[in-house]
C-alpha cells in the first residue's frame, strides 16, 4: 500500500472528514460518458427534448439520483456546444460530490464554476429552485451570464440577483430554475420575507438546494456574522463626540493599559478618575452609570484597538470595514451601534442613522435552512472539522486535471522586520529584472502601500490592489500575469478570478511560462493557513508553471502575538542581515498557525452555542408567524371582546374582521420579537459580568433568553386586544392606521461585525472553567431549559394557547 494511501486510510479510521479517494466516482463518470457518446451528433432540439423528458420524470416522482448520469451527459454536451468547454472527468467527479452534499476542494483554475452547472441543472429539474451562492455581486452576475447558455439550451432558466433590485425583480429572479445570488442578498431577502404581512410580499420560494461558492469563506469565516434588517428610530443626543475627545486626552501607560496583540485595553485607576472628572458623573462603575461606562469603553476601543487602513478605511465620508481574510471592503457592514458611533466620532464623521433591529440571523442559520447543501472552494481541508460539526458536510478533495507544476519554496525567516522588508524588495527586483511577473500578497492595506512606496523608491513600477481601489480589481488582476508586471495586493487577490500567464496578451503566455510563470511572494504568514493557501494558489493554475514563497520575520504579528519568541533560543534573535537557518523556527511558526486556528474554532463554537437557543426560538416564532400569514392558523384574540368584534362584523363582515386581526397580530408578533432580540442583546452585552460571580455565562444567558421568550405570547395577546379598541369602521372597510404598532418609516440592511475583538470576547463568554466547561453546560442545559420554556408556553397558560403546527423555516 502506498504511503499516501496508507496515511488516508489511517486518517479515516481516526474519524477524518476529508476524503481524498475519488475512485468510487469512476463508474459514475463512465456511465456519464456512455450517455454522452450518442449526443454529439444530435441537433439542439433533441437535447432540449431529452431535458424536458428528464423534467417530466422528476415531476412524476423519479428520484433525482436515477436521472443523474443522463442529466450530467446532457449538460456536458450543452457546455461543449454553447461555451466551448467540455467538463473534464475531474469536474464531473466534483459535480457528483456536490450532488452528494459534500464540500469539494478544487485547486484554483480547475473550473469550479463549470463543475457547479451539472448538479445545479440536475436539482433544478425538480422545479423547486436552486441557489448558487457567490461571494459578491460581480461573481453572481458574471457566472449567471457566463454559464447561462448551457442552461438555456436545455430549457432551464437562469438569473442573477443584484443589490438595488426592486422586490418585483427579485421575485422574478427567484422564480428561475437556477439563481446566482450572494449569500448576503439571499439572507436579506429571507429576512424581509419574514416581515411580510401579505403572502404576495414574499420573494423567495421554499428553500431547496444551495451550492456555496468560496465555501470556506462563507460557511466558516462569515458564518457567525449576523445579517440585520433595521428600521428607523428617533435618535437621542449622542455622547460619542464628547467621549471621543475625552479618551483622546488619555495617555497610554498612565490612563489605560493595552496589550496590542491580545487586542484588549482597559482604563487604569488614574484613567477612571480622569474620566470621572471630565464627565462629573460620580462613580463610573455605579449601576446607574452602566450605559455611560459602556460608551466610554467603546470610545477607548475605537481609539486604541481599531486601526485606520488596517481594520477599516474612511471613504466617501463613511467608515468601511475591511475583511481580514479577503482584504475587501465589506459593504454594508456595521459594528454594533455603540462602537460604530464611537468610531465615527473618532474620525470626525457625521453619524449614520440609528436603527431598531427588526430581524437578524447568521449566515450559518440561513445555510442550515436549506434541505440540501453543498459547497466548493480551493481550501477546504483545513476547515473540514468545522464544516462537519456545523453543517454535517464532508470534504472531498478532487485531483487536478493536470499535475501541479508550481514550486512551493520553504519560508525565508529573518530576525527583524526591516531586514525582511529589504529582502522582499531585493527578491522582487531580481524576479522583475528577468521579466517574470510577481504578485506580492500583504496582510493589510497599510503594508501594501508601504511596500509599493519602497519598490517605487527602488525604481520598480507596480500596481496596488487593496480595499481603497477595489473597483479596479478586474483590470489589475487581468494584467498581473503580464511579463515584468509587479502587483501588490492584500488578501483580496483572485477571489473568483484567475491570473493568466501573459496577462491580456495570449501571445505572451509562452514567454512568461519559460521564465517560470507567476512568482507569488507572501510578506508574512496569516493566522489562517487557508488564506496562505489561497495566495499560493494564484500561481500554477491548470498545470502552469509557478512559484511561491513566504518571507517571515520574528517581529511579525503572528510570532509576537502568540509567544513564539519565548519558545526559541536567544541566539535566534541576534540581529543579522542573513536569514535564520533553523528548522525549529519554521516548525514553531506553523505550530502557531495551528494554535490560532484552534482558538478561533473554539470561539466560533462558543458563539454558536450562544446563538443556538435564539435560533431554536426563531424557528418556533416562524412556525406561528408562517401559519398566521398563510391562513393555516386563525387569529382568535379578539374573541375575548365579543361585543366589540360583533359590532365590527356587522359593518364590514366576518372576513374583513379576521383579515384585520391577522394583520394586527402579525405586526404585534414582529414587535414582540424585536423586543425579545433587544432584551437578548442587552443580556449578552453584560453577560461577562456573570463570570465575576463565579457563574457560567452561557447557562445564565440561555436561561435569560428562555425567560424572555416565554413573555412573547402574553405581550402579543395584550397588544392585539388593545388594538381592537382603536379599529375604526369606514364604511365596508376597517381602518387600522391607529391599531397596533406601525411599521418603521424606513428600513435598511447591514451586517454586524459582532466580535471585533475576537479573543477578548471569546474569553468573556466562556465560563469559569474555560471554553470546555461552557460548551458542556450548554449542551446539557440548553435542551432542558428550552423544553421547560416551551412546555410552559404551550400548555401552562390556558386552552386558548394552541400547539402550533410544525413548518419548515423558509
Amino acid at each position: 500500500m502506498k504511503a499516501s494511501v496508507w496515511k488516508q486510510f489511517v486518517a479515516r479510521l481516526q474519524g477524518s472528514t476529508v476524503h481524498h479517494d475519488v475512485v468510487r466516482y469512476g463508474p459514475d463518470v463512465e456511465a456519464v460518458a456512455a450517455f454522452e457518446h450518442d449526443l454529439a451528433h444530435r441537433p439542439d432540439a433533441d437535447l432540449r427534448h431529452s431535458a424536458d423528458d428528464l423534467r417530466r420524470r422528476a415531476r412524476s416522482g423519479a428520484p433525482l439520483g436515477s436521472l443523474r448520469h443522463e442529466c450530467f451527459a446532457l449538460v456536458r454536451e450543452a457546455a461543449r456546444r454553447t461555451l466551448g468547454q467540455r467538463p473534464f472527468d475531474e469536474q464531473v467527479m466534483a459535480a457528483l460530490a456536490l450532488d452528494d452534499g459534500s464540500v469539494v476542494e478544487m485547486q484554483t483554475g480547475e473550473g469550479k464554476t463549470l463543475a457547479a452547472v451539472l448538479p445545479a441543472a440536475l436539482n433544478a429539474l425538480a422545479d423547486r429552485g436552486v441557489h448558487v451562492l457567490t461571494f459578491n455581486d460581480y461573481l453572481a452576475d458574471r457566472d449567471a451570464a457566463w454559464m447561462g447558455p448551457a442552461y438555456r439550451i436545455l430549457g432551464l432558466t437562469v438569473s442573477a440577483v443584484q443589490q438595488g433590485m426592486t422586490p418585483e425583480q427579485r421575485h422574478a429572479a427567484y422564480r428561475a430554475d437556477v439563481t446566482y445570488v450572494t449569500a448576503r442578498e439571499a439572507g436579506f431577502d429571507h429576512l424581509r420575507d419574514l416581515l411580510a404581512t401579505d403572502p404576495g410580499g414574499v420573494v423567495h420560494r421554499p428553500f431547496h438546494f444551495a451550492l456555496v461558492d468560496e465555501a470556506d469563506s462563507l460557511m466558516i469565516d462569515e458564518a457567525r456574522v449576523p445579517l440585520v434588517i433595521a428600521g428607523h428610530v428617533d435618535r437621542e443626543t449622542s455622547r460619542a463626540p464628547r467621549l471621543a475627545a475625552i479618551v483622546a486626552s488619555l495617555a497610554p501607560g498612565l490612563h489605560f493599559d493595552t496589550d496590542e496583540y491580545a487586542r484588549d485595553v482597559e482604563l487604569t485607576d488614574a484613567g477612571i478618575a480622569q474620566v470621572e472628572r471630565h464627565l462629573e458623573c460620580g462613580d463610573l462603575h455605579a449601576a446607574d452609570n452602566l450605559s455611560l461606562l459602556t460608551e466610554v469603553n467603546c470610545a477607548l476601543h475605537a481609539r486604541v484597538l481599531l486601526r485606520r487602513d488596517i481594520d477599516y478605511i474612511v471613504r466617501d465620508g463613511r467608515i468601511q470595514i475591511v475583511d481580514e481574510f479577503t482584504g475587501r471592503v465589506m459593504r454594508d457592514r456595521h459594528w454594533p451601534d455603540g462602537l460604530q458611533a464611537a468610531l465615527e466620532s473618532k474620525e470626525g464623521l457625521d453619524r449614520r442613522p440609528d436603527g431598531r433591529i427588526l430581524g437578524s440571523m447568521t449566515l450559518q442559520s440561513l445555510l442550515r435552512g436549506y434541505p440540501k447543501l453543498s459547497g466548493m472552494t480551493g481550501t477546504a481541508s483545513e476547515a473540514a472539522e468545522e464544516l462537519h460539526r456545523f453543517y454535517g458536510l464532508h470534504v472531498v478533495v478532487v485531483p487536478t486535471h493536470r499535475p501541479v507544476a508550481r514550486v512551493d519554496r520553504s519560508d525565508v525567516v529573518f530576525t527583524h522586520r526591516q531586514v525582511k522588508e529589504r529582502a522582499i524588495v531585493e527578491e522582487i527586483r531580481r524576479a522583475h529584472g528577468s521579466g517574470r511577473p510577481v504578485l506580492a500578497g500583504t496582510a493589510t492595506i497599510a503594508e501594501s502601500e508601504q511596500l509599493a512606496a519602497r519598490l517605487r523608491d527602488a525604481g520598480i513600477a507596480c500596481a496596488v490592489l487593496n480595499a481603497k481601489n477595489d473597483a479596479e480589481e478586474a483590470v489589475i488582476v487581468a494584467r498581473a500575469g503580464a511579463p515584468g508586471a509587479v502587483t501588490i495586493s492584500t488578501n483580496m487577490a483572485g477571489r473568483g478570478t484567475d491570473i493568466r500567464l501573459g496577462g491580456e496578451r495570449e501571445e505572451e503566455r509562452e514567454r512568461v511560462a519559460s521564465l517560470g510563470g507567476l512568482y507569488v511572494i507572501g510578506t508574512s504568514r496569516h493566522e489562517s493557513r487557508r488564506v496562505d493557501r489561497q495566495l499560493r494558489g494564484r500561481a500554477g493554475r491548470q498545470g502552469d508553471p509557478g512559484e511561491s514563497r513566504f518571507f517571515v520575520s520574528l517581529e511579525d504579528d503572528l510570532p509576537v502575538r502568540y509567544g513564539i519568541r519565548g519558545l526559541l533560543p536567544a541566539r535566534c534573535f541576534e540581529r543579522s542581515e542573513a536569514a535564520v537557518d533553523n528548522p525549529v523556527v519554521l516548525r514553531e511558526v506553523a505550530r502557531a498557525q495551528r494554535i490560532v486556528e484552534g482558538q478561533n474554532f473554539e470561539i466560533r463554537r462558543t458563539l454558536a452555542r450562544y446563538s443556538a437557543v435564539l435560533e431554536q426560538q426563531h424557528r418556533l416564532f416562524l412556525d406561528r408567524r408562517g401559519a398566521l400569514l398563510s391562513g393555516e392558523l386563525a387569529p382568535d384574540v379578539w374573541q375575548q371582546a365579543p361585543q366589540r368584534r360583533a359590532a365590527l362584523e356587522a359593518v364590514a363582515g366576518e372576513e374583513a374582521v379576521v383579515a384585520a386581526e391577522r394583520s394586527v397580530t402579525l405586526r404585534c408578533l414582529d414587535r414582540a420579537w424585536r423586543d425579545h432580540l433587544a432584551r437578548c442583546a442587552d443580556l449578552r452585552e453584560g453577560i461577562h459580568l456573570v463570570r465575576l460571580g463565579g457563574r457560567d455565562p452561557l447557562t445564565a444567558y440561555t436561561s435569560g433568553a428562555i425567560q424572555s421568550f416565554s413573555r412573547i405570547d402574553d405581550e402579543v395577546d395584550a397588544a392585539v386586544l388593545e388594538a381592537l379598541e382603536n379599529v375604526r369602521a369606514d364604511g365596508p372597510t376597517l381602518d387600522l392606521s391607529d391599531a397596533g404598532p406601525k411599521a418603521p418609516s424606513s428600513t435598511w440592511t447591514y451586517l454586524v461585525n459582532d466580535d471585533p475583538f475576537e479573543r477578548r470576547f471569546g474569553t468573556m463568554l466562556t465560563g469559569p472553567g474555560g471554553v470546555t466547561v461552557a460548551m458542556y453546560s450548554a449542551a446539557v442545559l440548553t435542551p432542558l431549559l428550552l423544553s421547560w420554556g416551551l412546555i410552559e408556553r404551550l400548555f401552562g397558560r390556558g386552552s386558548r394557547h394552541r400547539r402550533l403546527p410544525r413548518r419548515d423555516v423558509h
